[in-house]
């Protein structure tokens, strides 16, 4: 139930607080007073469209705020918000708050900031508007199948969503059966060609991706084996060899001799010794490992040429599958893949084949059941729609549900529906968008919404000058049936009619007015006086009216009689 709602800057409201009660909460005003910008706000603060031009002119920002009493069995809610992750912050209350600016909107949940998608699949579950051009969808055949489906209940749309998810896996499975086919015989074409590939690949016995870079610098050494060596030896002889001249070991022994004897007079020098026998260990290491160097260096012009011939496979190789060994061998890697998707390409086709008949024949099952239910539905449909187009005014009208049967199952079924009448006695059944008047839309749309929400979890629902094209004892008969309505759910209603605005728990008059130069939209609540006179101002247009006046204390009177409570003098 909607227990508040705080609107800043929206539209033509600079600052309004409204406080809801149970029942039915009545909004009335002259035509063009604002009263839907009231049910606008509800449905922006629930994820409905809003943008920028939704700002008050001279406002930066405009804010929703709404509080909704929980009830305490409502499980899908519940079950929403734990999904979601959000903790009310009081027990049995959600608090939701939308802000509006140029660049666009931010919805939050106790807090946490939510998708607009999310919160407009919440409020599925919090509120039913039926706005007062919502009738015009009768006259769309492809929202008669939605329709019919809400009213056969949760097991229909359970079992629709069903047929829709095979039907979706069936789909699936045909494509995939289609794109394996196909790619099964561009491989066959290609299986030849792969194997030679491959063949020439695995002949050339790679050994690592870094071989190519290895062979080019054994090929450096050996091509310039005889000057290295040479280079090697007078390196060796420089460091060690001191027959003609001293050697770097020789000439560095002798100067940490000396240092040593200086360091047994000067301490300080001692680490200065240790550094330089350190480097007289390097030097002596060097030596040795040169040593070893130009010992196993030598020319080797057959193995130079065995590198040389290593190379130029690789190069060939390299030409035709990639610039890099890494890429040569995920090409390897990849034609192994598709050679052996070629191997087992006619099994899997065979199992996908196996997986789509099981599909079929599923769907086919899923489709009888829900058109079997489609038409129970259907008969429960027409039946509703009969008794409650009879109390609107409509006695002799008969209302039909049409069924087309579809060449193959689809993802909501074998069938679509269309929706007939016939308004009058002695005419044929047709379309509503063809038979039907726009009153007769108006009574068709709220009888449709009556037989709906029956059965519906929501806890209120809004009606937005749904009374359009209804007058006389119609007027009372909707007044009758909403107020019935209301004893089970919290209703918002904005009507012309003071019939229907008679049956209020709770009455607001909105009006526009003009304060420094500024329109603003005010929100008034109505006492048991103030009730009277806004009715007489309804059913005349002059609340002085005596007769308007008598007029709408009668109104009252029915109401209340009706609804089981006291009357208002």
């Amino acid at each position: 139930m909607l227990q508040s709602l705080r609107i800043e800057n929206f539209i033509l409201i600079e600052a309004l607080d409204l406080q809801f009660h149970e029942g039915i909460c009545v909004l009335t005003g002259e035509t063009g007073a604002g009263k839907s910008i009231i049910i606008d706000a509800v449905s922006a603060i629930l994820g409905g469209k809003a943008g920028p031009d939704t700002i008050r002119a001279g406002a930066s920002r405009a804010r929703l705020e709404a509080t909704f009493k929980l009830d305490p069995v409502a499980a899908p809610i519940a079950t929403w918000l734990e999904a979601e992750g959000i903790e009310p912050a009081l027990a049995g209350e959600l608090h939701i708050s939308r802000d509006i600016t140029p660049k666009g909107s931010r919805c939050r949940i106790e807090g946490v900031p939510i998708p607009q998608s999310a919160l407009r699949e919440l409020a599925e579950s919090l509120v039913d508007i039926l706005g007062q051009h919502e009738h015009t969808l009768l006259t769309h055949a492809r929202e008669h199948l939605t329709l019919l489906d809400r009213f056969g209940g949760p097991d229909l749309e359970a079992l629709r969503a069903e047929v829709g998810a095979t039907h979706h896996k069936l789909q699936a499975t045909a494509r995939e059966i289609t794109e394996l086919t196909a790619a099964a015989v561009e491989r066959e074409r290609q299986r030849d060609f792969w194997q030679y590939q491959l063949a020439e690949i695995e002949e050339a016995d790679l050994r690592s991706e870094t071989e190519e870079e290895e062979l080019k610098a054994e090929r450096a050494i050996l091509a310039n084996a005889e000057d290295l060596r040479h280079d090697l030896v007078g390196i060796h002889q420089a460091l060690t060899a001191g027959e003609e001249a001293p050697s770097l070991v020789d000439g560095l022994g002798d100067v940490i001799g000396r240092l040593r004897s200086a360091a047994s007079v000067d301490p300080d020098l001692r680490g200065t010794v240790d550094s330089l026998e350190d480097a007289l260990s390097a030097l002596q290491e060097a030596s040795r490992d040169v040593r070893r160097r130009f010992e196993r260096l030598e020319a080797d012009p057959e193995r130079l040429r065995e590198v040389e011939q290593r190379l130029d496979t690789l190069r060939d190789l390299l030409r035709k599958y990639g610039p890099t060994l890494s890429e040569l061998w995920s090409y390897r890697d990849r034609i192994q893949q598709d050679l052996e998707l070629a191997d087992t390409a006619g099994e899997r086709i065979a199992r996908l084949h196996r997986d789509r008949d099981v599909l079929e024949a599923s769907l086919e099952k899923l489709a009888k059941a829900l058109s079997e239910a489609r038409v129970a539905a259907a008969a429960r449909m027409e039946a509703g729609m009969t008794k409650e187009l009879a109390d609107l005014g409509m006695k002799e009208a008969r209302f039909s549900v049409a069924f087309r049967a579809l060449a193959s199952v689809g993802p909501e079924g074998a069938e679509t529906v269309e929706y007939l009448l016939a308004p009058n006695p002695g005419e044929p059944l047709r379309a509503l968008a063809k038979t039907a008047s726009g009153g007769e839309l108006a009574r068709l749309m709220l009888a449709l919404k009556t037989v709906l929400v029956r059965g519906a979890a929501t806890p209120t629902l809004i009606f937005d000058e749904v009374d359009t094209g209804i007058s006389g004892r119609a007027a009372q008969v909707v007044a009758q049936k909403i107020a019935s309505l209301g004893h089970r759910y919290q209703i918002l209603l904005i009507t012309h009619m003071p019939a229907i605005a008679a049956i209020a728990d709770c009455h607001w008059h909105l009006e526009k007015r003009t304060e420094e130069g500024r329109t603003r939209l005010h929100v008034s609540p109505l006492d048991a006086e103030g009730r009277v006179a806004e009715l007489a101002h309804l059913a005349s247009g002059d609340a002085s009216s005596g007769a308007a006046t008598d007029h709408a204390r009668e109104l009252l009177s029915k109401a209340h009689a009706f609804k089981g409570q006291e009357v208002v003098r």
